[in-house]
């Protein structure tokens, strides 16, 4: 849920624009992560091309705003953009089940 808040988050700040490398996603999955967002209706305007994506414009819908409104606790350690990569992977850590691991090795187990 914290890749969620802070994406929305961004969104909606306009501070900055974060991209896929802030919480190490490719380039890929961060793009999957904004079709979901745009699927579960938190967020529109985002701008389309043939091979590019772009967040610059999108904006919160109401239900984006609701989220990010519910989920305000995280705001208590929110880190700068520099430390978003390891903010998430406290949440990964926790819910991970290790699945990963052996594939990452490049063996498995």
């Amino acid at each position: 849920m914290r890749v969620i808040y802070s994406v929305l988050r961004e969104i909606h700040r306009k501070e900055f624009i974060p991209d896929g490398s802030h919480y190490g996603l490719k380039e890929l999955e961060f793009e999957q992560l904004i079709r979901f967002l745009e699927n579960e209706r938190l967020v529109e305007r985002v701008l389309r091309g043939e091979d590019s994506f772009s967040i610059k414009i999108a904006r919160l819908t109401l239900k984006g705003k609701e989220l990010l409104n519910d989920y305000q606790h995280y705001e208590e350690n929110y880190p700068k953009p520099d430390n978003l990569r390891q903010w998430v992977k406290v949440e990964k850590d926790l819910y991970s089940n290790g699945a990963e691991a052996p594939f990452a090795c490049g063996r498995w187990e």
